[in-house]
């Protein structure tokens, strides 16, 4: 059987089981797992072929043996280290963008992706963009566009079943949001919108799934503005738990937006695991997002940055719960059509066929 050799500079995350399936769930290949560290690392994760490149003394040897046909970074970060080692052993290389790593937003990122791509731009077989919006951005940064290709995540849906919800008369109603900590995914937007609508729903709560670095700028906004006692940050959270909190919430919202230093979205997991579970979601104009939602239609969404549209967002699902069936379903018809990861593996895979074949015809 053919293998591709899925290249990865460090474990995975507790917030990463996208990338897991996409290594892991292949049929029409064997997949192969590589990184420069033992296998032991990678807890959360595990790979039933992994290997320490460290510790191959042969890799022509290696790939030949294995009968390696591509190699796929998950990274553009990660593609750096692997693409002489690709070069060398006349292997194509494939390359996954999901943000910031095929960002061309702000001149400082714009140049340091130019050059840090100037060879792979040249050398790499295909690149994967996961939103249409990051594949433009990638153009804008040299790559050739006939090897650019949109491959969107799929979710495993039966994590999320489809529930109906309905705003209670009495007692909580809970607001959800589930990303990292850091500026693009815009927390401190959304504390500010949410403070603007809980005295209009003073039973409404916003719980806060994930950890990252901005977690005390977050945690001294809420001590800072007294909300802790309708904010709470929940802290990291597996696919198995994020689906029961998704299950336990009424509301979505992620207030994603652009970095002072250029870092973007493509398209966020945790809004399609929301729109998938029936949840109405609320969300901004950003990067690859109206891609996934549709204003007023399969959601609701504002510019980013401005945390009076974004209230507006949420108590225009506060203020007519009876439009929240109708919005759902249609959001589960797109997350259905287009975000199934089985399809997305199929497509994936003839991606790689197709990769392969272009790569060495050219070489002729």
């Amino acid at each position: 059987m053919k293998s591709i050799v899925f290249y990865i500079k460090e474990p995975f995350k507790i917030n990463q089981g996208f990338m897991y399936n996409q290594t892991t769930m292949l049929d029409q290949y064997r997949p192969i797992v590589m990184g420069p560290f033992p296998n032991s690392k990678n807890v959360l994760y595990q790979f039933e072929h992994y290997y320490n490149i460290n510790e191959i003394q042969d890799l022509g040897a290696f790939f030949q043996e294995q009968n390696v046909v591509a190699i796929h970074a998950h990274h553009g970060k990660h593609s750096i280290d692997i693409l002489p080692i690709a070069v060398e052993h006349n292997i194509p290389l494939i390359v996954h963008f999901r943000g910031r790593d095929s960002s061309a937003k702000t001149d400082k990122r714009y140049q340091e992706n130019v050059l840090r791509y100037k060879d792979l731009v040249k050398q790499g077989a295909g690149f994967f963009a996961v939103c249409k919006f990051l594949a433009d951005e990638l153009k804008k940064l040299g790559f050739p566009q006939k090897k650019i290709h949109i491959l969107y995540g799929g979710l495993d849906l039966s994590l999320y079943p489809y529930f109906e919800r309905s705003l209670p008369k009495d007692g909580e109603i809970r607001i959800l949001s589930v990303a990292r900590l850091v500026e693009k995914k815009g927390f401190i937007t959304l504390l500010k919108a949410f403070q603007r609508i809980h005295p209009l729903y003073p039973s409404a709560t916003l719980h806060i799934i994930g950890t990252g670095k901005d977690e005390e700028k977050i945690r001294l906004f809420i001590e800072e503005n007294q909300l802790t006692d309708s904010v709470f940050l929940r802290g990291p959270m597996d696919s198995k738990q994020i689906s029961t909190e998704l299950r336990d919430a009424h509301l979505f919202c992620l207030a994603s937006e652009t970095g002072e230093d250029g870092d973007v979205e493509g398209i966020p997991n945790a809004l399609k695991e929301a729109m998938a579970s029936g949840l109405p979601v609320i969300s901004t104009i950003h990067g690859g997002i109206p891609e996934l939602i549709e204003h007023k239609k399969t959601g609701y969404l504002v510019p980013e940055k401005n945390d009076l549209k974004l209230a507006q967002g949420l108590k225009y699902f506060l203020d007519q719960p009876q439009l929240w069936k109708k919005y759902t379903r249609s959001a589960r018809q797109v997350i259905d059509e287009k975000f199934d990861v089985l399809k997305q593996i199929q497509v994936q895979q003839q991606l790689y066929g197709m990769i392969v074949e272009d790569y060495h015809h050219e070489e002729k």
